[in-house]
């Protein structure tokens, strides 16, 4: 379950001692102004501190129902993604990845990981939802999801973006997985 890159970036299941670098990715990762109106306020998220989220922990490597997997590079938790078992899909809830690492490829390979993985499970795709503001605007990583093969399927209203405020939508995106290269027969 381990991916290792030419930068160096070592992609694993989260363990209890990664959770002071978990919560500095999630804290630096986005600004309280960059998020409003668009997920839900920092203030209010289990990531916020290191007691919130040591108390919600559950070993290995969850919170909650969800899969924490993390990214490191020399030792340093550089990013990190959360997953759920969909039954079909695996669905990629969150993920961030440290305000001064951003724009260097860690997300992508951190996406590519979770695809990866949810293959090895025998997934037929990954799904995943960011949101559109309640004056229509979509969260800034909708070209960044898309450029990555990711496909609308729909937009909701659900508890989550009502709670971020009315008005705002969840847009659901979806990335089909196929058959993956190892399990494709000789022609």
């Amino acid at each position: 379950m381990m991916s290792k890159k030419a930068t160096e970036t070592v992609i694993r299941p989260a363990k209890r001692d990664d959770i002071p670098g978990i919560v500095e990715v999630w804290r630096t990762s986005v600004s309280d102004e960059e998020v409003a109106g668009f997920g839900t306020p920092l203030s209010e998220s289990p990531y916020r501190d290191v007691e919130t989220l040591s108390s919600k922990w559950t070993d290995p490597n969850r919170m909650g129902s969800e899969e924490v997997i993390v990214a490191e590079i020399d030792g340093t938790v550089v990013g990190c993604v959360t997953v759920e078992d969909r039954g079909s899909s695996l669905e990629l809830t969150n993920i961030d990845v440290l305000g001064e690492r951003q724009r260097r490829g860690i997300g992508t390979q951190i996406v590519g990981f979770v695809e990866d993985l949810a293959r090895r499970q025998g997934k037929d795709a990954v799904t995943l939802g960011t949101s559109r503001s309640a004056a229509g605007v979509p969260w800034r990583s909708l070209p960044w999801w898309q450029a990555r093969g990711y496909h609308i399927t729909h937009e909701e209203e659900n508890d989550w973006s009502r709670s971020i405020g009315p008005g705002a939508k969840e847009i659901r995106m979806m990335k089909c997985l196929g058959t993956s290269p190892a399990n494709t027969p000789d022609l």
